[in-house]
């Protein structure tokens, strides 16, 4: 397995079984995240309702930050075979299938409540059962945050602030299309380099969710934070199928009702620690502006609406389902 070539410092980071238990079998589960992001509690409830529900035959072991690659190889690892069960960033999907592009649809999803009915909804569901088809089983979905605009430069207040900035933007087709249209300039920054570009003007702004601008301290290089909750950033819980088949027909109906019992309250919880790095950047001297013109943008993004949901079927039926269940 995976984990036998990590040697004595990996098992030393990776999460240890839940005491009390003898485990037959065992998942190893990676993500990219530090152990305080919103993803790694996800990683724990998951593992703590897995253990529990199978009296500890099977356990999860857990590896943070890159122990087991960057999003692309957890990804792959897990296609493979050579990583069990990976947190996956929902945008590393678009180079293999259009589905995920669902989740972050521009200004679809809004709050945290309506995050977590739509990743429960029968249509997210639908996007976790068709990644069977690049060879990967989807268990579920962990929230890692509303991402909103920071900027170095004047506080952004309407459409016409956007224009021309240079956006640090995730190099997703999908995001590069969205900040594309709504007018500013996406510049290619790698996430450890985001600090010192704001700082020496490589970068005026960079699209971000609250709890990096907090435990990054990118407050101390850019101060001015636009509320804007263009997407969320979710996190797709999926294994091996070949490692999901191979336990006891109790215990794989266990790890399946484990991730979908822990998707709500990772979203709960992703909320709560939005909202306490809300307060320690204002604390630390952010100024914080609510968007008013977010009509204006999402007629700037038709043209992406119509590209996205026509490319499968199953993402047009998750963002009819949201948007119906908003209207309600």
């Amino acid at each position: 397995m995976f984990s036998f070539r990590l040697g004595t410092i990996g098992f030393a980071m990776a999460s240890s079984l839940t005491p009390g238990f003898a485990a037959d079998v065992t998942i190893n589960l990676g993500h990219v995240t530090q152990t305080s992001h919103p993803f790694h509690t996800g990683a724990e409830m998951f593992k703590k309702a897995v253990e529990e529900a199978t009296d500890g035959r099977v356990a999860v072991q857990i590896f943070p930050s890159r122990q087991l690659g960057d999003d692309k190889e957890l990804l792959e690892g897990v296609r493979l075979g050579t990583v069990d069960s990976a947190v996956v960033s929902s945008a590393i999907f678009g180079g293999y299938t259009p589905l995920m592009d669902a989740l972050q649809l521009p200004f679809l999803l809004r709050t945290y409540d309506g995050a977590a009915d739509a990743y429960t909804s029968e249509e997210g569901k639908s996007l976790l059962d068709g990644l069977d088809s690049i060879g990967v089983e989807g268990l579920g979905y962990y929230e890692g945050g509303l991402r909103h605009f920071l900027s170095n430069k004047a506080l952004v207040t309407k459409l016409e602030d956007f224009d021309g900035l240079k956006t640090r933007v995730v190099p997703a087709k999908l995001h590069l299309d969205t900040w594309s249209a709504i007018g500013v300039s996406p510049t290619p920054v790698a996430y450890g380099e985001i600090y010192s570009s704001l700082q020496t003007g490589v970068l005026d702004a960079t699209e971000i969710n609250v709890t990096s601008i907090d435990s990054e301290k990118f407050y101390e290089v850019a101060n001015n934070l636009t509320l804007t909750g263009q997407y969320f950033w979710p996190g797709v819980l999926v294994i091996n199928p070949a490692k999901l088949a191979s336990l006891e027909t109790k215990d794989r109906e266990a790890v399946i009702d484990a991730a979908n019992s822990t998707i709500r309250p990772q979203v709960e919880e992703a909320k709560k620690q939005d909202e306490a790095a809300l307060e320690s950047v204002k604390a630390n001297g952010v100024t914080v502006a609510e968007f008013a013109n977010t009509d204006a943008m999402i007629v700037k993004l038709q043209p992406v609406y119509d590209e996205y949901e026509a490319q499968d079927p199953r993402v047009k039926a998750f963002a009819e389902s949201v948007r119906n269940a908003q209207n309600k």
